[in-house]
């Protein structure tokens, strides 16, 4: 019997010795700095050889993940290479060893590799075998499952996509890698393909945009210099396009919807929205100048300017050197400069005033004073032709006054004209004559005699007679 008793005791004790030399416990040599594994005696079980090492791990420790020659791989617990080191991350390793440990068959996943020899990429399995060959100049990890998986891959400097076979299902146009994921996602649901479209540029001439669908074939060729975005909203088919220095806004299919006449996008933006928002677009105008034909600027004569629709066709042709806005951009009324001089205009092109006036706002004025009488405010104060606009004759160099037509109402006899103090009972201005200023009525006829020698003064007895001379 106690033979029998030391008989299993010395088993036992051979047991736990072997389960002992068996357990890998990650060590540093300190001579080499090289990792290895020892077991719980202390005495090398794995010889140290690796430039880094990790412990092992998986639901068993059946693998660790190693460094050798500056790329990872892994190692099972006998110290065997299961996964070649020719990762260059530890994560692309690890994930080849969580394979290898669900005994899945090597090939049935592939990952990124780099050919040392050349840098250029392609897709191994485990072993490290070329599943398919480095041609790329770069590659990303494989995203979905079977049967509707791809990998974003770089050639040419552009990104496309392959699908699990190695083919190329999404052509290499995409600027980033990131935009090709989109495509290949897209791609995955077959989801929007008549409507999804992302920017990118031609290959042959990168300062051309246009749109791709998620194949990365061209929907809208690539004209443009610059371009928006159509956004994730499908149902949304709006994005502003820019040629020749000017924005315009097309659809999904390429149809301009307005034209490319806009300085800025923020301007074509805004047409889209009369449209977009049921705003009154027929009397919308909005001033512009006629645009280039070319990217090269125009250098002779000067810019045109006339007023287009929110389609950016024009409705009054361009051929004032400047003009404001019609008020909301749906008014009655702006401004227009012709041969030098400002007039008020109509929303239908017409002229309200001649072009008499040296600045624009002498224009407004005129034109808000007819604006005023379209409410059919009949009062006084806004009667038609009551207030009288001091102009300077381009011929002669004198002044006088014109009323919101650019009529001449007083004669140009003067040497200098201040506006008239606006209120109907008040009818005085400054004037000067024989090199002193006085003050005029409305006949034009001096009632404070010309003898100062600046037009405040003028102004100041202009408010003082005023007020004790109502008409």
């Amino acid at each position: 019997m106690r033979r029998f008793i030391s008989l299993f005791f010395i088993l036992l004790g051979s047991a736990v010795a072997t389960t002992g030399l068996h357990a890998q416990i990650l060590s540093q040599d300190s001579h080499s700095k090289l990792y290895g594994y020892k077991n719980t005696l202390g005495a090398w079980q794995i010889a140290p050889q690796y430039q880094y090492a990790y412990a092992f791990e998986g639901e068993q420790k059946r693998f660790a993940v190693v460094k050798v020659d500056k790329r990872w791989g892994c190692i099972d617990d006998c110290g065997n290479l299961i996964v070649r080191a020719i990762f260059q991350t530890k994560e692309q390793a690890e994930m080849c060893g969580k394979e290898w440990e669900k005994s899945d068959e090597p090939g049935r996943w592939v990952y990124p590799a780099q050919n040392k020899y050349d840098g250029r990429w392609g897709f191994v399995n485990y072993y490290g075998k070329w599943k398919f060959d480095p041609v790329y100049e770069a590659v990303g990890y494989y995203i979905g499952e079977e049967p509707m998986s791809f990998a974003a891959v770089k050639s040419g400097g552009r990104w496309g996509c392959i699908d699990r076979k190695g083919i190329l299902i999404i052509d290499t146009i995409f600027l980033e890698q990131e935009h090709a994921e989109m495509a290949g996602r897209q791609w995955i649901f077959g989801q929007n393909y008549e409507t999804w479209r992302y920017p990118t540029t031609d290959p042959k001439n990168p300062r051309r945009w246009g749109y791709v669908n998620y194949l990365g074939r061209w929907v809208v060729q690539p004209e443009y210099r610059r371009v928006d975005y159509f956004g994730d909203d499908h149902n949304y088919n709006y994005a502003h396009v820019q040629r020749y220095g000017r924005w315009g806004t097309i659809d999904r299919w390429g149809k301009v919807f307005s034209q490319l006449v806009f300085p800025t996008e923020a301007e074509a933006h805004d047409a889209l929205r009369q449209y977009e928002h049921g705003r009154p677009i027929d009397e919308w105008r909005i001033p512009i100048t006629k645009p280039r034909t070319s990217d090269v600027a125009d250098t002779i004569g000067e810019e045109l300017w006339g007023y287009v629709d929110f389609h950016g066709e024009w409705v009054i042709s361009p051929i004032y050197q400047g003009a404001s806005h019609f008020t909301n951009d749906t008014g009655l009324f702006a401004t227009v400069k012709l041969d030098g001089y400002w007039a008020s205009i109509h929303a239908d092109g017409t002229l309200l005033s001649r072009n008499v006036f040296t600045l624009s706002s002498e224009a407004w004025q005129a034109g808000y004073e007819w604006d005023n009488d379209q409410g059919k405010n009949h009062n006084k104060e806004h009667e038609l032709g009551h207030w009288l606009y001091p102009i300077q004759n381009p011929s002669t160099k004198a002044w006088g006054y014109v009323n919101y037509k650019g009529e001449w109402v007083l004669q140009p006899t003067f040497e200098d004209a201040k506006l008239f103090i606006y209120s109907w009972n008040n009818r005085a201005a400054p004037a000067k004559m024989d090199g002193r200023w006085g003050v005029i009525d409305h006949t034009g006829q001096f009632v404070v005699k010309n003898i100062y020698e600046t037009s405040s003064e003028a102004y100041i007895k202009a408010r003082i007679w005023s007020e004790k001379n109502k008409f």
